[in-house]
């Protein structure tokens, strides 16, 4: 069977352009036009019966900067739906492969593989795992670049905080715990794009902090 390529023709809003004489308190007036109408009115008011031609004007600049900002609203509304559009789109090729998700902890109810992503390699570190404030484990390691797995084996069912040590001091910067977990969904919700993974968990599709093999 040949190779059927899917196209999508989604446009993204258009912004509304506007002259050099526009005006943003008055929506179909230029300048020359607005100072012409502000003369007239001052011209025909009567001395003794003068009207607060100010205040009019104010009231009509504040309406009209409503309906600008109304306007410029309507179209960031539309801009962003746009882009989820095309976002979702795009998320269809996550479905089916797996990544690795940014987490706080390691999730020995949930299971899975964990590693930590390291920028850099780093020898001769500790791993150590604490529920609560009690050290349960501790692994020596030499980080890689990259992905290092942990050996999880013998924790208990619980969530653990995990800190890396070399020497006496705490590397708190330069890696990142993660689990590998495959995609199962994706949607959005409320402007942010979802993943749904086969572990059961969902989260936010900014948590992918790497992918290959």
């Amino acid at each position: 069977m040949g190779h059927v390529e899917t196209r999508y023709d989604i446009q993204p809003p258009q912004p509304k352009v506007v002259g050099p004489d526009y005006v943003q308190s008055f929506d179909n007036l230029s300048a020359e036009d607005f100072m012409r109408i502000y003369l007239e009115t001052l011209r025909f008011q009567d001395p003794f019966r003068q009207n607060d031609v100010s205040k009019a004007i104010e009231d009509t600049v504040r309406l009209n900067q409503i309906k600008f900002y109304t306007d410029m609203k309507q179209f960031l509304d539309s801009l962003t739906a746009w882009f989820n559009q095309m976002t979702f789109l795009q998320s269809i090729n996550l479905i089916g492969k797996s990544f690795v998700f940014r987490t706080d902890t390691i999730d020995t109810l949930k299971g899975g593989e964990y590693y930590i992503l390291s920028g850099e390699r780093v020898e001769g570190v500790k791993v150590r795992i604490y529920d609560g404030e009690d050290l349960v484990k501790e692994i020596p390691m030499d980080l890689q670049r990259g992905l290092n797995p942990i050996d999880i084996s013998g924790l208990p069912k619980g969530q653990f905080m995990v800190k890396v040590f070399k020497g006496d001091f705490e590397l708190t910067t330069g890696w990142d715990l993660g689990f590998k977990d495959s995609v199962k969904a994706a949607g959005i919700v409320n402007g942010d794009l979802m993943i749904d993974l086969l572990s059961g968990r969902q989260v936010p599709a900014s948590q992918i902090i790497y992918s290959g093999g």
